[in-house]
């Protein structure tokens, strides 16, 4: 027999090859199942060997190679015969040694055996089957020939134990069924029971004593299913500390994966990368899978830091369904060294005199990895310059970018003593090592009386405009040994300079310098020619003197071929930018045109805006960007040449400045920007208090527009609730919608994208949950705007309302007991009227009018005042309609009657209690409407009988006058009537008289005529007087005349204006407008415009007499102002 491992550890022979076979062979013959172990019993045990002597020697498959441990009573053996053997029995059969349950030698390997005494057993201990899936055991077994599966379970045991101690019985079926004639066979048998999946599990194989059956045993086999496996090793790697930004040396892992079904990724953690072969090194990389299996790979890792810093993670392994693998990878970057350069490191000078300078010389410093300022120093002698800059003795800071600089630095020779000069420009950077540049020069004694130098001599400005040069030019001077000062003076007022150390502006001179210790340090002078320039070529000086020095001449020259001023122009305002932030606003353009310049134009944008000679602005990033605009027509720009603007501000602001534009020498200007990115947002219409709103039910909507500009987010919608005692919760009564159709307390406006507006109409309704007046204030909430919390629209903002109580259901019935001036009102209500629904108050109002136009009723949310209960004193709900009583008593006396007077009451009621306070709302009152429409007949309140029986009372227009007439069936001491007129129905005057009958008992007519009757609505009544003074007063006659009795009054009820449309013939004529209220009293008068329009909105709300006309083409019409 030859051993057979899954994994050799210890025997890496050419054993495992022919494992490996055997391997694929198991995999097939058990349907995809993995041979966890299989345990032959090896290859070298002598005849009838105790297992302890084998397993001691480790002659066992897997003693050594697993840990497993072998014990118990049976034997070894070799084989005997042909049928002793499994070999060929069954798949997978070693055919080699097997365990023999049955007694040894007496001693030693040979001589007599002792007698057969069963039971016989043989265990393998130590096998892990915690993780197994699936786990399933087969064993080859010598048994007698054709025994029955029952019979050799109850012969041959078959055991496990988790603990040694305990163990349970195991079932087994056989899976061959090999026979022979006689004697015994090898079959292969599987466990059938459940196996225990434990860390230790104890397989233990018995010959029971009821038998004398001599059994073989050989090939216990444990088969699982499959799991995918990776395998990584080592699992931690240490790199040394690695320079940012460069590469470690690589380390490996060695990686390989078994029963995979999906290939294995390998990740990188940050600042490490890997790779396989010779591929690239990247962070991630696939590891292909074949037949399940991924052969032993190594894989380089190493270690890439990009900053300075520990790091440290895990490369990881992953496959689907496979336990995640990880390799613990660290190392430290670390800033790589410093480097810092100057090039060449070596300059000599000439021979200089002390107080001049020598020609300029240049080094480039540079410098990598840096991490501080690179600081350039130049020793006594010498000054050093950057670019443009003016030469100094000063050091020179340049600052890395990415840590590297690259600048040329200008040196020049400045002794200030003679001799020979030999020493080093510094250049050091905190961290690196210090280099330099050698510098060596010789300067010859200055002169030892007084002495003044310049350098250079001459100027040449070339061309010239007539407005100047397009740059100044510079000299340095230097003087000695002085004993006066040192001035400067021009040839020419065009001729300006300064000095550039001092500063200050440019002057036509003399400048005068005083020496300190009768020196004047090196400086430089700016010169700048200033128009107007004399056409042609020009020449002038500047003459540096001083008591006792040799004068030095600057001679300056130009030419003034242009012949001209140079000016440009910039033409067209710029209007308001607006956008939002972090985009550019609309664009907006102007023109630039020039004459005789000497320079283009230069344009400088101010912060958050661009300019542009595109009007894609391509290439332009960030704002306040200068650009120029170049002369197109020799030393012109014509021409214009058009330049774009546009706004672009990286938050909520406004901002205004200037674009600035220069050409030398032509005058600088400036064009004003102003520019906005803030949002706004307002309520371009005034919402309208609603009124007469019934309690818990919604009034109709008003429209609001919104209107929004520079706003890209969401702009919610809200409202806050003025508070009201009647509602503590502070419950809504507004409701808001976008569509007219939800309403709700929030809605939210989208923007529009491609404007960033908001333009919107928005509707609002009132639904009161209590009686009276209701606020609420709109405003809104918006991350555009700095402040995103919840905030007002500080206009148009104010919603307001006032409800009314719910309409009662049923009327009482009142009865009316008349006393001479006074008549008392009985209601006759029920108990709990209320609840029934009966009004909770009542109103009456008396008039002489037997009947009431159903469009006279009270005005629902009107609370009107009783005048104390008597008559006259009270409010008309319409003319000759006074209230007399408003209350919730159960009677009402009425005073102020006349007793020879009929009256008529006219009862209405009214709900106006808040149904959660049970608190009376005053103007919340809902009065009761008339069953039908037309007119209510009041309830007829008689006076004391006339003296006079009249029958009826009438009048009627015929040709421009009214006729009156009247009949009385008796008169009793009728002494004469009054015919009375009034325009308003109020106040009545006298115009007619006919003398009465006296007493009679026979009807008697009278007639009487109004030949010059008041236009419009007039109204008649008789004045019966008897003999005794006393009188009474008929009912009333109402007359419409013609004239402007057809003038129109509209729209009535109005909330404002009012027109009034004469009739043809009256329009073109002067006409006064009278307004008084219904207690008669003047509140206005005016002037009738032309277009007939007056306004009443500073009038409270009420009914009006609007009256229009003088004498007889006076009209009035009662106008209700809400």
């Amino acid at each position: 027999m030859q051993p057979e491992y899954q994994i050799p550890k210890s025997r890496p022979t050419i054993s495992s090859r022919l494992w490996v076979l055997l391997l694929l062979l198991l995999t097939v013959s058990f349907n995809g199942m993995a041979q966890t172990f299989s345990e032959g019993m090896g290859t070298t045990a002598l005849s009838r060997e105790s297992i302890s002597s084998y397993y001691g020697k480790g002659g066992f498959n897997n003693d050594t190679e697993r840990g497993f441990v072998y014990s118990g009573s049976a034997v070894l053996a070799n084989s005997n015969s042909s049928a002793d053997v499994s070999l060929n029995r069954y798949p997978g059969a070693s055919g080699s040694n097997s365990v023999y349950f049955g007694p040894g030698y007496v001693s030693g390997n040979s001589g007599p055996t002792r007698s057969d005494s069963p039971p016989y057993n043989f265990q393998i201990a130590n096998i892990n089957t915690a993780a197994l899936s699936s786990p399933s055991f087969t064993f080859g077994l010598l048994a007698p020939t054709g025994t029955a599966i029952g019979t050799l379970n109850a012969q041959f045991q078959v055991e496990f134990s988790a603990d040694g101690t305990n163990y349970i019985t195991a079932t087994y079926a056989a899976l061959t069924t090999n026979t022979v004639t006689s004697g015994s066979i090898f079959n292969q048998y599987a466990i059938t029971s459940n196996i225990p999946q434990v860390n230790n599990l104890r397989i233990r194989f018995t010959r029971l004593n009821n038998n004398s059956n001599l059994y073989r045993l050989d090939d216990v086999v444990l088969n699982a299913t499959a799991a995918p496996a990776i395998q990584v090793s080592p699992t931690t790697l240490i790199f040394n500390n690695t320079d940012v930004n460069t590469q470690s040396a690589s380390q490996t892992i060695t990686v390989s994966g078994q029963n995979l079904t999906n290939n294995i990724i390998v990740t990188a953690p940050n600042g490490f990368l890997i790779r396989t072969g010779s591929n690239s090194y990247t962070s991630s990389l696939t590891l292909t899978q074949s037949g399940g299996v991924v052969a032993s790979t190594i894989v380089d890792v190493l270690f890439a830091p990009t900053a300075v810093q520990s790091y440290s993670g895990s490369v990881t392994l992953t496959s689907v369904n496979a336990q995640t693998r990880t390799v613990a990878v660290s190392g430290t970057g670390v800033a790589p060294a410093p480097e810092l350069t100057a090039s060449p490191n070596s300059l000599t000078f000439p021979t200089t005199q002390v107080g001049l300078t020598s020609a300029v010389q240049s080094f480039t410093v540079s410098g990598s990895n840096l991490v501080n300022p690179v600081t350039i120093t130049a020793p006594t002698g010498f000054q050093i310059r950057q670019g443009a800059n003016p030469f100094s003795s000063a050091s020179i800071t340049l600052t890395p970018t990415g840590g590297a600089v690259n600048s040329s630095i200008d040196i020049r020779f400045a002794p200030t003593v003679d001799g020979s000069y030999d020493d080093v420009v510094s250049v050091t950077s905190s961290g690196a090592l210090t280099t330099g540049v050698d510098v060596s020069g010789i300067a010859t004694p200055a002169p030892t009386g007084p002495f003044i130098t310049a350098n250079p001599t001459s100027l040449d400005f070339q061309t010239v405009s007539s407005s100047g040069s397009a740059q100044a030019l510079t000299f340095e001077i230097s003087a000695g040994n002085l004993t006066a000062p040192l001035v400067l003076t021009g040839s020419s007022g065009v001729i300006r300079f300064r000095d550039a150390s001092a500063g200050g502006s440019f002057v036509s001179g003399p400048i005068s310098i005083t020496p300190v210790s009768g020196s004047v340090s090196l400086r430089t002078i700016e010169v700048q020619l200033f128009g107007p320039i004399p056409n042609g070529v020009f020449n002038g000086n500047i003459t540096l003197t001083s008591t006792g020095a040799t004068p030095v001449v600057v001679n300056i020259t130009a030419n003034n071929s242009i012949g001209n001023e140079s000016t440009f122009t910039v033409a067209n305002n710029l209007t308001l930018f607006s956008t939002v932030p972090g985009l550019p606003s609309a664009v907006q353009s102007y023109q630039v045109s020039g004459r005789n310049l000497l320079q283009d134009i230069i344009v400088r944008a101010p912060q958050y805006f661009q300019v542009s000679l595109d009007a894609s602005f391509a290439g332009i990033t960030g704002t306040g960007n200068v650009i120029t605009v170049p002369r197109n027509a020799g030393n012109d720009i014509d021409p214009a040449v058009t330049v774009y603007v546009r706004f672009l501000p990286p938050s909520a602001l406004s901002t205004t400045s200037l674009i600035i534009f220069t050409s030398s020498p032509a005058g600088s200007q400036g064009l004003p920007v102003e520019g906005t990115s803030e949002p706004s947002v307002q309520i371009l219409t005034a919402p309208q208090q609603i009124l007469t709103v019934v309690i818990n039910t919604a009034s109709a909507s008003q429209a609001l527009t919104i209107k929004a500009e520079r706003v890209q987010q969401n702009i919610i919608i809200s409202k806050s609730v003025s508070p009201n005692p009647l509602n503590p919760n502070n419950v809504q009564q507004f409701e808001i919608s976008a569509d007219n159709v939800n309403f709700s307390n929030t809605l939210m406006l989208t923007p529009d994208q491609s404007t960033f507006s908001v333009n919107q109409q928005i509707y609002f309704r009132y639904k009161p949950t209590y009686l009276g007046a209701a606020q609420s204030t709109l405003q809104f909430r918006s991350n555009d705007f700095n402040n995103t919390n919840v905030q007002s629209f500080g206009a148009n903002d104010l919603l307001s309302g006032r409800s009314i109580d719910t309409e009662p259901t049923l009327r009482s019935s009142p009865t009316v007991t008349r006393s001479g001036n006074t008549a008392t009102v009985n209601f006759n209500l029920p108990a709990n009227y209320a609840a029934l629904g009966y009004g909770e108050g009542r109103l009456i109002a008396a008039s002489t009018s037997a009947t009431l136009p159903a469009s006279s009723q009270p005005l629902d949310g009107e609370g009107y005042l009783a005048g104390s209960q008597v008559y006259g004193q009270g409010p008309q709900i319409a003319p000759g309609y006074f209230v007399v009583y408003s209350g919730t008593t159960q009677n009402a006396t009425i005073e102020g009657l006349d007793p020879a007077v009929t009256y008529y009451f006219y009862s209405f009621e009214y709900n106006y209690i808040d149904p959660n306070f049970n608190i009376a709302i005053g103007g919340a009152q809902n009065y009761l409407s008339p069953p039908v429409p037309g007119v209510i007949n009041g309830i007829i309140v008689p006076g004391t009988p006339l003296p006079v029986t009249l029958v009826s009372f009438t009048g009627k227009l015929r040709n421009n006058q009214v006729a009156l007439n009247w009949v009385t069936a008796s008169e009793l001491n009728n002494k004469l009537f009054e015919v009375q007129r009034s325009a308003s129905g109020q106040e009545f005057e006298t115009i007619l008289t006919r003398e009465g009958k006296g007493t009679t008992s026979s009807r008697t007519s009278y007639e009487a005529v109004d030949s010059q009757p008041l236009m419009g609505l007039s109204y008649y009544r008789l004045k019966q007087v008897d003999r005794d003074g006393t009188y009474a007063y008929s009912p009333v006659v109402a007359i419409n005349n013609g004239g402007l009795a057809s003038a129109t009054f509209y729209p009535n009820p109005t909330t404002g204006k009012l027109t009034i449309i004469l009739p043809q013939g009256q329009a073109g004529a002067s006409q006064k407008v009278y307004i008084t209220d219904l207690a008669g009293r003047l509140v206005r008068s005016q002037e009738l415009p032309a277009n007939g329009e007056i306004s009443l909105s500073e009038l409270q709300a009420g009914t009006y007499l609007v009256s229009v006309g003088t004498g007889a083409n006076r009209i009035v019409q009662r106008v209700v102002k809400q």
